[in-house]
C-alpha cells in the first residue's frame, strides 16, 4: 500500500521534464491521481506545450437548404442496373 504524498515542487518538475525513476514516477501518479492541484498544474503545462491537442474552436460550415438537397440528390443512383443472366 502506498503512502499519500504531500505536494513535492521537485517531483512536479521532474515529471513533466521525464527525469523520474520509476519508483517516483509511480508515486506521483498516484498523488497526481489524488490531487486535484497538482493534476491542474500537470494538465495546465502540457495543455502550454501542446496547444494544438487542445483546440476548442470547431469550424462551422454553413448549407443552404439548396445544396443540401443538391447532395442529396447525388447520393442517391440515378439509374439501377440490373444483371440478366
Amino acid at each position: 500500500m502506498r503512502t499519500k504524498r504531500v505536494c513535492d515542487r521537485r517531483l512536479l518538475s521532474d515529471f513533466l521534464t521525464e527525469r523520474l525513476e520509476e519508483e517516483e514516477l509511480l508515486d506521483f501518479l498516484f498523488h497526481l491521481d489524488e490531487c486535484p492541484r497538482c493534476w491542474e498544474e500537470v494538465y495546465s503545462a502540457k495543455k502550454a506545450a501542446h496547444p494544438h491537442y487542445y483546440k476548442t474552436k470547431t469550424k462551422k460550415t454553413r448549407i443552404s437548404e439548396r445544396e443540401l438537397a443538391r447532395l442529396n440528390r447525388s447520393n442517391t443512383p440515378d439509374d439501377e442496373i440490373f444483371e440478366v443472366a
